[in-house]
């Protein structure tokens, strides 16, 4: 499974700063962990890997979203 999307949260107000939260096999998945584990979210910002640059600080964290996951959602989305 290739996790090649990295997601970033803000959860100040004006956005300020973004913080990593993690990579991702899509940017559906990513923000289906948002909806799931971040509700005070302002704004996330779902990059392929490629394209960006990321620190050799940060350490590579790789989340996986299981299928039962989507249950939790409201109907309406």
């Amino acid at each position: 499974m290739i996790v090649e999307f990295v997601l970033v949260v803000s959860v100040t107000t004006p956005i300020e700063s973004f913080r990593y939260v993690g990579h991702f096999t899509s940017c559906e998945q990513a923000h289906l962990y948002v909806e799931l584990n971040i509700p005070d979210a302002k704004a996330t910002r779902c990059l392929l890997e490629d394209y960006i640059y990321l620190p050799d600080s940060v350490k590579k964290r790789t989340i996986r979203i299981h299928d039962g996951a989507e249950s939790f959602l409201p109907v309406d989305l």
